[in-house]
């Protein structure tokens, strides 16, 4: 079982909601692939970077980073 309610990419293309509004959009399946695959790259970076920089904050603060609060 998944433990997120995000679709995955092969989830999202496979949709048919979204398929219809791509349609309607007049958008392709392979620019919208693309898309998301570039999405997910440029993601995973960002995510050490935001950890690193709650671990950061929670470290100067002398508490959990578990605890601390982010509205990122």
């Amino acid at each position: 079982m998944r433990k997120t309610s995000d679709l995955t990419i092969s989830e999202a293309l496979r949709d048919p909601l979204i398929a219809m509004v791509m349609r309607a959009d007049g958008v392709k399946l392979d620019d919208f692939k693309q898309l998301l695959e570039t999405a997910a790259r440029k993601r995973e970076p960002n995510a050490s970077k935001v950890d690193g920089f709650i671990n950061a904050i929670a470290n100067r603060a002398g508490v959990n980073p578990t605890t601390v609060s982010c509205f990122c």
